[in-house]
């Protein structure tokens, strides 16, 4: 019966406070419209995805001179920037696909093993198990 005491009364008190901090009143999501000059246009967006460093250092790398493409790119006409910005939005993110294969398939092949090694798993047949 004591037991039982000693572990009620912490537990009714953390009860306590979490229904006190949930029940606390929050204030509500406001939603409302955006003015037009707080919205980017393309040639905007595409100008400030240009400033970003790496994308930089790869014009550098073409010999392009980055204040020049970002001049450039402040030009275009709005169907041309739309255009430049879809193309940035369907190239990979993380970059070629087959390193991303081969080195998953690496990852799994040492995980399979060091189980196998393990005694784990019996998945490749070179590796010997000391039996336990």
């Amino acid at each position: 019966m004591r037991f039982a005491r000693s572990w009620k009364t912490p537990t009714a008190l953390i009860l306590l406070f979490s229904f006190l901090c949930l029940s606390l009143p929050t204030s509500p999501a406001v939603a409302g419209w955006i003015p037009t000059r707080r919205v980017l246009s393309p040639q905007e967006r595409l100008a400030t995805a240009l400033e970003r460093q790496e994308i930089a250092d790869a014009l550098r790398q073409l010999g392009i001179d980055p204040a020049e493409a970002h001049r450039r790119a402040l030009g275009l006409s709005d169907a041309e920037a739309r255009e430049a910005l879809e193309r940035l939005d369907t190239l990979p993110a993380g970059g070629d696909p087959l390193v991303a294969i081969v080195t998953t398939a690496a990852f799994v092949f040492v995980v399979l093993l060091i189980t196998d090694i393990l005694g784990y798993t019996d998945v490749f047949p070179f590796v010997k198990r000391t039996v336990r």
